[in-house]
This record gives C-alpha cells, structure tokens and sequence, in this order.
C-alpha cells in the first residue's frame, strides 16, 4: 500500500514537474515578445505604411488618367469648333455650350504665350517655358493660372496642337500651338485623403527632390525647396539612413521609414507617380496606425500565450494517458514509411537492372559485330550483314534513350500539345510505312482499314505518330512469325466544327495477364514471365502514350488474353480544318531525288561531316562544306545568288551556331536569302528545340542520329518547291 501511494506521488511529481517545464517556456516566451515587441511593431507599420502609399500613389494616378480622357473630349470639341469658325471667342463660346467643365478650365495658348480661357479670360502664362521645354506631344506640369486665385495649384494638362491654327483675336490674327486643361490639385489631394484617416502632409517632388507642391495637414515639418535636404537632417530611430532613403526614392521604389523632427517622431512614405519623374511623399503622424497595430500585436501575444498554455496541458494529459498508444502510432507510422521506401528502392532497382540490361544488351551486339566485321573485311556479305544488325541495335538503343528522355519531359510538365493543320490518313499512312518496313522479312500479315471521310484535322502529327508507333510498335515487337497485326482508322461522328475518331489496334502477338492490365500504363511496367528477355524495353512505351493522349483528351482501352492476342482502342477529338477539307485532292507523287543539287552542309564534328557528306554524294548531290555558322555566312554570302538549294545546319557550334547563322542569312539583302531551304540538322530533340529552330527561320528540324531517307525526302521537298516558285 505504502508503494502504491509512492507511485501515486511520484505520478503527481512528474506531473507538476512538467507543468513547471511549460510554465518556465511560457515565461521564456513571453519575455521573449516583448524584447521583440518594438521590432515587431516596426516592420507591421511599414507594410501597412507602404499598402498607404502606393494606394495613394495609385488614387493619383487614376485620376490623372480619367482627367486626360476629359482632356481629349475638351479637345475634340475645341477642335470641331474650329472647324467651323476662326474665332477664338466663338470657338470657346461653343465648346462651353457643349460641355459642362465644371471648375476645371480649358485653354488655348498661342505663340506668345499669351492664353484664352474657357471661362473668357485673357491672359499670359508665367511659366510658359514649361510649355516649350519639350518637345512631346502631351506633358503634365503643376502651376497657377494669373487671373485664380494664387493660392490654388493646378495640374496642366498641356497637348500641342498637329500643325498651329491661325485664329482671329483682339489684338488681330494668331497661331495657337497649344491646348491645355487644368485641373484643381485639390480634386487630386481628396482622393489621396481617403487613403489615410489622420490629415497627412503632403508633397510632390521631382527625383532631384525639387518640391513641386505641398500641402499641410499637420504643419510645415519639411517645408522648403528640397525634400532631401531636409531628410538629410532628419534622425532615424530604426537604422536607416539617409543615404538609403534618397536613393530609394531617386529610383523610384516605395520608401517607408521612422523620421524624428524636433523630437518627434513621424513617418515619411514616398511611392513613385506615373506623371514624369514625380514621386508623392506622405508625412504621417502616429496615431491610430500604432495603436491598431500595438493593440493587434498583444492581441496575438496573449492568444499566443493561451495557445501554448492549453497546448501544454493537453500534451501533459496526452502524455499521462496515452503515451503508448502514440508509441504504437509511431511504430506503425515508421513501418509503413519503411515499406514505402523499400518499395521505392525495389522499383528502381527493378529499373536499374532493366536499363542496365537493355541497355548493355545493343552496346555488347553492336561491339560484338564490330569485331566480326573487322575480321570479314574480304566478305563483303558478311560486312554487310554486321552493319545491318549495327543499324538494328543502334535503333533500339536511340529508342531505349527517347524513352526515358520523353518521360521525364512529360512528367516535369513540359510537354506541349500542338493544334497544326495535318491530314488524319497521311499520318495513318506514314505509320502503316513504318510498320511494314519493320516486319520486312517476317512473315506477318499487316492490314490497315481507313474509314475517314474527314480527314483534315487540326492536331499534334508528332505526338499523334508517337501514340500509334508505340502501340503498333508493341504488336511487331509481341507477335510472333505467322501472326497478324490490324490498324484500323474509323471516323465515328462529324460535327460542324469537330470530329471523333476510333482507332483500333489488334494483334494474335503472346497477350498479357489479367493482373498485368492494371498496371500497363505505369512507368517501368514490365510483365515478369520467361519471355521478358526476348522482347526488351523500358516499360515506358504505354505510360508515355497514355499521358499523351491525356493530354490531348482522348481515352485508351486494352483487352489481351494471354496466348491470343491484344486489342487496344484509342478514342479522339479533333477540330476540323475547314479551309484545307474543301480544298482536298490527290497530290502528285512525291520527288525524292537530290541528284545534281548543291547543298551547304555546315558541321563541326569531323565523324558527322564525314557521314552526312559521304551519304548525300551518294545520293547524288553536291556538297560544300562550312565548320561552324560563321563560315556558312561567309560562303553563302560569296557565291552568287542560287547557287544553293539548300542548307544543312547543325545548331551547337563553335564561334556562331546554327539558329545565329539561320537569323543571319534571312536577314541578307539578296534575293535567294529569304527562300534558300534551310534543315536544322541536330542532336537537339525536344520540343524547345523545334520551336527554336523554326522561329530562326529555318525550314524543318531532323533530330540527330540522322535518317538518310527522311533527309533525302525533306531536302528534296523543300528544294523542288522553292524551284517551283
């Protein structure tokens, strides 16, 4: 029993040693606020402070705006009514008749500086230099007019007339130059007023600290001709200094600070002014700002305070009753985190392995058949057949790269989805040649079926072909010897100004698992059977193409039996091309020959010069040579005018690259600059780069390993067209 009631007390002092812990941090804290308190109260005042300014700065602008539309309507109508008469007096008789200014004034100023105001009084300006010291056509500058009240500032709005106007006046004939509008600054000064509750002083100022205007709401603290004069002999409690708050204002930038005067303090806020170099200037008094703030301030300490107090007490609680059941809640939390990264670790493993074995698996081929050929060198059918599965394994290792390159791409969010004019069975057609050229040799039966009777489109042709190749690609890569692979394009619904599309995709190829469905379109995904090794890849092909068409707004759909087949079904909507639909008509067969063409082939890697010259001679063309874009100019610019068809341009090179070259040439002054092909011929492959290349001008981009027939075909295009021209 005595043991018992120990614990029982033990449990108690544990319990009030804990609450002396919370009570001491809550002491801590609090003294902590405090020393923090006159900081924290600073900072609070010059946000809200610089929200005062600008919002001021910002009243003033719009009504400077609003004022220059009334200056236009005050111009128009002066201007109409001169058309009819010559008069001044008449002329400001009819425009007074017309409008209602109100106690603002409108006024024409000939070249003698002498003005007629729209409220009859003749007069001559005091500051009529300010009307010829520049030359634009608008300007705003602050003065009194002589026959007001002295007391009242304006602000002139002061336009020049397109040619002077010759007028009829008392003192006989005159040429007005200019028309102007004035506007009370005291309408300006009520709408900066109701961005503060206290009566502030306020100034206008040039960025050389010129003071423009002033007006005293709490008496003349900084009166004189230049604001920064006296903000030299002003103290700042906080740190600043002088220094620091002219060039902040000389530059324009919104400037709150703490200002003593005669031992008292205020505040100076300055935002720029859209009118000229003006910046207006507001000085505050404290008041109501520091007392909203302080009060709000201890506000947030006590509650502060209560929060750690209640929070406290829970914890001891929590502490006393629960601390194992928050153990257990730890112990799970830690074990389901362990997992999650295990799995982690497992997936890119699993990747790892994968890439490193697919990617090993074209580098050992393609060193292996290198040897034999070396050794072959007197059997030319032998070299041949290690080239051909040279070519083979470097196609799949490109692809293996793209892959995972277009992945990345995808997921980081910048993968673009184009909308261009393109024809739906052309792009089905260009596949179908792909594929057929892939099961060359294979005894495969492959059908297309095209039911488009809409075909021109508006959609991304790049992205559309990558979908179809992926999953075509898949059904060559699954079926075996004997199998049968079927394309089908299907227009299922033709609205006004789009159409729907069915693509099905069905092949007798080894099929998939019902479990593997669920997870094709993940990133990695791989069916684990005996054949894996037989069919390489990353397991990225169908998580590429189902984020593409997500991003397109189409759907996919799979069915597969293991033994049988695969049957995938892509659904899309395309925007109908309109204009193209109504002009569509069989298109005469393409020229893919270069033969005799002269073409500038600008590189600088030596291999690739001599790969790229090495296969366009033997096409028949003629090569020029050029190592980086600056001796490309040069040559183009040397030879006569025509003597290319085309240009071949690598982009990364020494001295000026390729998209500087392109820019350069089109800007020559010669005839043959702005309509010689120019082919971006580059490693760059992403979308960036397309876009780059075609905004320097250039015709086409081919991506790097080069595809000599696409090469020959887009050449051979571009060259024959401009020839046609």
């Amino acid at each position: 029993m005595e043991k018992e009631s120990n614990n029982i007390f033990a449990g108690k002092g544990g319990i009030f040693a804990s609450v002396s812990v919370v009570v001491a941090v809550l002491v801590v804290l609090m003294l902590l606020l405090a020393s923090r308190f006159n900081r924290t109260v600073y900072r609070e005042r010059q946000q809200l402070l610089d929200m005062v300014s600008a919002s001021a700065a910002r009243a003033f602008n719009s009504t400077a705006d609003a004022q220059w539309g009334v200056y236009n309507l005050a111009f128009s109508l002066v201007s109409k009514a001169m058309e009819s008469s010559k008069d001044v007096s008449h002329c400001l008789f009819e425009v007074n008749m017309q409008h209602d200014f109100g106690t603002n004034y409108y006024f024409l100023v000939d070249e003698d500086g002498k003005y007629y105001s729209s409220d009859g009084v003749y007069g001559k300006l005091r500051e009529f230099s300010n009307f010829e010291k520049t030359a634009a056509d608008r300007v705003e500058y602050l003065s009194t007019l002589p026959h007001m009240d002295p007391s009242r500032t304006y602000l002139i709005f002061r336009g020049r007339f397109d040619e002077p106007v010759r007028v009829n006046t008392d003192n006989g004939p005159k040429y007005l130059i200019y028309f102007a509008y004035a506007q009370d600054l005291s309408d300006f000064m009520a709408a900066v007023g109701t961005m503060v509750e206290s009566s502030p002083n306020v100034l206008i100022y040039d960025s050389k600290g010129a003071v423009l205007y002033q007006e005293y709401g709490i008496g003349q603290l900084l009166d004189g001709a230049n604001v920064y004069q006296k903000v030299d002999r002003c103290r700042m409690p906080f740190g600043e200094t002088p220094e620091e708050v002219k060039s902040a204002c000389r530059n324009g930038k919104t400037t709150v600070v703490d200002i003593r005067i005669d031992g008292n303090d205020y505040y100076f806020c300055s935002s720029p002014l859209s009118i000229s170099d003006w910046s207006l200037a507001l000085v505050i008094k404290p008041g109501n700002i520091d007392s909203t703030l302080s009060d709000g301030i201890w506000t947030l300490v006590v509650l502060i305070a209560l929060i750690v107090l209640l929070l406290g007490a829970v914890l001891i609680a929590f502490a006393v009753t629960g601390n194992n059941k928050r153990q257990e809640e730890r112990l799970e939390e830690s074990r389901r985190f362990a997992e999650a990264m295990a799995e982690t670790s497992r997936a890119k493993t699993v990747f790892l392995s994968n890439m490193s074995h697919d990617i090993r698996t074209p580098i050992n081929g393609i060193m292996g058949v290198t040897t034999i050929a070396r050794g072959a060198v007197n059997d030319p059918g032998k070299v041949t057949d290690c080239l051909d599965k040279i070519d083979t394994a470097s196609g799949h290792l490109l692809s293996l790269i793209n892959d995972v390159l277009d992945m990345s791409r995808i997921e980081s969010g910048k993968t673009r989805i184009a909308s261009e004019p393109c024809d739906l069975r052309t792009v089905c057609s260009n596949c179908s040649g792909i594929i057929q050229d892939q099961i060359a040799g294979r005894n495969i039966r492959f059908t297309t079926e095209m039911e488009l009777p809409h075909p021109m489109v508006f959609a991304d042709q790049v992205h559309l072909r990558r979908i179809f190749i992926n999953i075509l690609g898949n059904a060559v890569k699954f079926t075996r010897d004997g199998g049968r692979i079927l394309f089908r394009c299907k227009e299922t619904a033709c609205y006004e100004d789009h159409v729907n599309c069915h693509f099905e995709f069905k092949d007798t190829g080894i099929g998939m698992s019902k479990s593997f469905l669920g997870r094709i379109f993940e990133s990695f995904s791989q069916e684990e059977n005996r054949e894996r090794s037989n069919y390489s890849g990353t397991g990225l092909g169908m998580a590429i193409t189902k984020q593409l068409l997500d991003l397109m707004g189409g759907t996919i759909e799979v069915e597969s039996e293991l033994g049988k087949g695969t049957s995938f079904y892509v659904d899309l909507s395309f925007k109908r091309d309109l204009l193209e639909q109504s002009a569509v008509e069989d298109k005469a067969p393409e020229d893919n020959d270069i033969t005799g063409l002269r073409i500038l082939l600008v590189e600088d890697n030596e291999l690739n010069m001599e790969i790229a010259e090495s296969l366009l001679t033997a096409r028949g063309a003629i090569v020029d040579k050029a190592w980086d874009g600056l001796e490309a100019l040069d040559k183009f610019t040397a030879r006569d005018i025509g003597t290319y068809d085309a240009i071949l341009m690598d982009i990364m090179m020494p001295r000026m690259d390729g998209l500087e070259a392109a820019r350069a040439i089109r800007a020559l002054k010669r005839e043959d600059a702005a309509e010689v092909p120019i082919v971006a011929m580059t490693a760059n492959a992403f979308e960036d780069d397309v876009r780059a290349t075609l905004e320097a001008g250039m015709n086409a981009h081919l991506s790097k390993p080069i595809d000599m027939d696409e090469v020959v075909r887009t050449v051979a295009s571009l060259a024959h067209k401009n020839r046609d021209l």
